[in-house]
């Protein structure tokens, strides 16, 4: 997961004869699927509240519609994020 300027960047890896499709969940709400037959980089665009900490995952279908596979959830956290880059912090 990276923050990036145009929103929430998810890298993952996708087998042959599997199907990417990811999730996100606001505050403990419910998951909601955000993008099917995704590619990697998945970039999440979609305009949220500061506070609304996004959950992701990843589950991984097969032609059938079968899941074969989860990723763990990640969160983005843009709390402790700056807001602009600074060059101070740089080593």
């Amino acid at each position: 997961m990276h923050l990036v300027p145009a929103g929430r960047r998810l890298d993952f890896d996708t087998s042959p004869g599997s199907y990417a499709y990811v999730y996100r969940r606001c505050r403990n709400q419910q998951w909601q699927c955000v993008a099917q037959n995704a590619c990697s980089p998945y970039l999440d665009q979609a305009v949220l509240e500061p506070s609304a900490a996004p959950e992701y995952m990843v589950y991984y279908r097969n032609a059938d519609g079968t899941t074969t596979a989860e990723t763990t959830v990640v969160r983005a956290d843009p709390a402790g994020m700056p807001i602009s880059p600074s060059w101070i912090n740089l080593a």
